[in-house]
């Protein structure tokens, strides 16, 4: 009996010391597993000169787009995983942005959040006005799609300030200037003839092309614009 538990002992003595590590997981993998869902929508890259060097007042930009607010935790991880990757892809930026939109959002210009790096210092900044216009874009029905609605219904852009008009089709809308808050207003429409009435601005004019699908207001301060339906 003592020989047999000696054997046994042994044999268990060799399987404990013969026992593989586990292996350690880097940080960076906890990064990635813990990494919230985004979708990268465009990179603005920073301009190399012909020596391979940044200037230091070059930009790294990614604009991405998430699902949903976010806590500050996960825009954390988020922030340090572009950080990362700019780091390494760009070897000496160090001005590096990351625009995250809320889902449908990036036409209207207006970013949830802003995850900065600038000079080694990260910053978070948070515009509740995002919130605000992805509660306003209209959200189509299965009875919405049915019914007829009026041609103007839809988002317009201007391209050379970069704001957008929304028109729904409960006859409500927003306007909203890149990187601002939307202001809401009521709409009607007589042929190409647009009145929309803002709750604090008051009564205003539009134009609506039809065929060219553009509606077209006329500003003290920045005269003639288009905006393009998108």
């Amino acid at each position: 009996m003592k020989k047999v538990l000696f054997v046994f002992a042994t044999l268990l003595f060799v399987a404990c010391g013969n026992k593989v590590a586990q292996p350690e997981v880097a940080e960076e993998e906890i990064l990635y597993i813990n990494l919230p869902e985004y979708k990268l929508l465009s990179t603005e890259e920073p301009r190399v000169s012909s020596n391979g060097s940044i200037s230091p007042g070059q930009n790294l930009v990614y604009n991405i787009e998430i699902d949903h607010v976010l806590e500050k935790d996960s825009l954390e991880l988020l922030q340090n995983y572009f950080i990362q990757k700019g780091e390494t892809d760009f070897a000496g930026i160090n001005k590096i942005i990351v625009r995250a939109y809320l889902k449908g959002t990036s036409i209207h210009g207006t970013p949830y959040a802003s995850l900065n790096l600038v000079a080694g210092k990260k910053d978070i900044m948070i515009n509740e006005g995002a919130e605000k216009i992805e509660e306003l874009i209209e959200k189509p029905s299965q009875e919405a799609v049915q019914e007829p609605v009026d041609p103007l219904v839809g988002t317009y852009f201007c391209s050379r300030t970069h704001d957008t008009y929304v028109f729904k089709s409960d006859k409500t809308g927003f306007f909203n200037i890149q990187g601002g808050s939307p202001s809401t207003f009521t709409w009607k429409r007589s042929g190409n003839s647009v009145t929309i009435v803002y709750e604090v601005y008051g009564e205003q004019k539009l134009k609506f092309d039809q065929r060219a699908k553009t509606i077209t207001e006329k500003s003290e301060s920045f005269g003639t614009m288009v905006f393009n339906k998108q």
